[in-house]
């Protein structure tokens, strides 16, 4: 009879212990964070996501045989801890704990890790008894506890590696799968992911093993269609390789095209080539070649180096300012030397022009092209100077052949219609860039002198190709 009792208050126990007691809340001043937690406490709660959880294994000893269960939680504020059941209590919660749900756990023992069998960054575990609780939230509470927000990817570059980190991008590059020959000698696969976010950051991602072959070939084929693509990661780690990166571990959950609040910023950013280009347009200045770069970089370049530079820029092209006539002057036709001369040249009474560097009269001139352009990418705008050279590669017309369609009202294509189909488009555009003083304040002055209209597909895949 002493032994049936047993049996049955253990049962009891067991089919409590998977709810709260009536008079225990759940709210959220009850709830200690997983990095609060001590082997010394006696009263508390922790409420997380499962990130990883294994099948239930048989285990024998010198002295018992039994089973071990065991899975890891992270909580709002990024921390993770492994929970570890054994015989009977393992048996009940193998079942019942599901990846991406969130529980309650509270009434576990709370000791020190065996950093051989444990690589999570906690020296804590907790081991559930016939009388811990383990509940699983309800939908409104798991709304009120989501995880930590996605960290932006500039943030990254800042952390201590194998830190715990959940992103979240929009994909830019699926590289090839690549096979990995391990020290043991046997072999696995890497996929690299080159995903960016709203920080206008880029980062690459390794994808392993099967999660290489399945996820890895799913995003490059979703990519290859011109879909839109969107990768979270819960629960990566930080890792260092020529650079940071992100690992994907047995811990890791992955979600593609979730939906999540973020998405649809992100979907609307992969929709407008504009706001993607930036992302892979910054490469290395090597061997005094010159150097692809944003906005936002050419600017903090000349704040900390105020010299004069040549670079490229992968830009869109937002406005061409052609009003009043002011994108064009009066040059000089006369040769100096083999060149054009383009000396700007002053109107006389008698509609005569003179060029002062020549110190010559002459009867008609020429017109060279001063053309306002507002460049853009998704680091800032900027303003530039197109001359005659970047300017009839840009328009395909010279100063005078432009002007005379500006006057012109009986032909069907305009000024306008002309600058029109220029705008939004991705270029090519090399650039002088210079500081110079003006009324004892100094600014950037910048000049175009090359224009190239690109193929935003093929110049992102061909510069990552370069790049990665």
């Amino acid at each position: 009879m002493i032994s049936e009792d047993k049996s049955s208050t253990s049962k009891r126990s067991l089919q409590f212990a998977t709810e709260l007691p009536s008079s225990q809340t759940t709210t959220s001043e009850n709830i200690s964070p997983i990095k609060t937690l001590n082997p010394y406490q006696n009263k508390w709660m922790i409420k997380g996501r499962v990130t990883h959880k294994r099948p239930i294994k048989a285990y024998s000893t010198a002295t018992k045989n039994g089973h071990v269960f065991s899975f890891d939680i992270v909580d709002y504020e990024g921390s993770e801890i492994r929970i570890t059941c054994f015989d009977e209590i393992a048996k009940l919660h193998s079942n019942r704990v599901d990846i991406g749900s969130h529980y309650l756990i509270s009434k576990g023992s709370i000791k020190e890790v065996n950093a051989r069998y444990n690589k999570l960054n906690n020296h804590l575990e907790i081991t559930l008894s016939d009388a811990s609780i383990l509940k699983r939230c309800t939908n409104e509470e798991q709304e009120d506890q989501q995880g930590p927000p996605f960290m932006p990817i500039n943030e990254l570059f800042h952390l201590t590696n194998n830190t715990l980190v959940d992103i979240i991008g929009l994909v830019l590059y699926v590289g090839d799968i690549i096979p990995i020959h391990k020290k043991d000698g046997s072999q696995t696969h890497k996929h690299v992911v080159k995903i960016s976010d709203l920080s206008d950051s880029t980062i690459d991602i390794n994808l392993w093993g099967p999660m290489a072959e399945q996820k890895g070939l799913e995003l490059k084929n979703m990519l290859s269609n011109d879909s839109v693509v969107i990768l979270a990661l819960r629960n990566a780690r930080v890792g260092y390789f020529n650079g940071k990166l992100i690992n994907i571990t047995a811990a890791t959950t992955l979600h593609i095209n979730p939906t999540f609040p973020k998405v649809d910023l992100l979907t609307l950013r992969g929709k407008d080539p504009l706001l993607v280009v930036p992302f892979v347009a910054e490469t290395i200045h090597i061997d005094g070649k010159y150097s692809r770069m944003t906005i936002s970089s050419i600017r903090e370049w000349m704040s900390i180096k105020p010299e004069t530079i040549q670079r490229t820029l992968l830009a869109v092209l937002r406005f061409v300012n052609i009003t009043d006539q002011n994108f064009y002057y009066a040059a000089c036709p006369l040769i100096v030397n083999g060149r054009p001369c383009k000396k700007k040249c002053t109107q006389q009474v008698d509609d005569s022009w003179f060029c002062s560097r020549c110190q010559m009269t002459m009867q008609d001139c020429n017109y060279s092209y001063l053309l306002p352009l507002k460049l853009q990418d998704a680091t800032g705008t900027l303003w530039a100077i197109a001359f005659d050279e970047g300017s009839i590669h840009l328009l395909h017309k010279t100063a005078k052949q432009l002007c005379a369609l500006q006057n012109d009202v009986t032909t069907i294509e305009t000024t306008s219609s002309v600058i029109k189909r220029l705008l939004s488009c991705h270029y090519s555009f090399t650039l002088l860039v210079s500081i110079e003083a003006y009324n004892s304040e100094t600014k950037i002055k910048v000049t175009v002198n090359k224009v190239a209209h690109v193929d935003f597909k093929a110049e992102c895949h061909a510069l990552l190709a370069e790049i990665g």
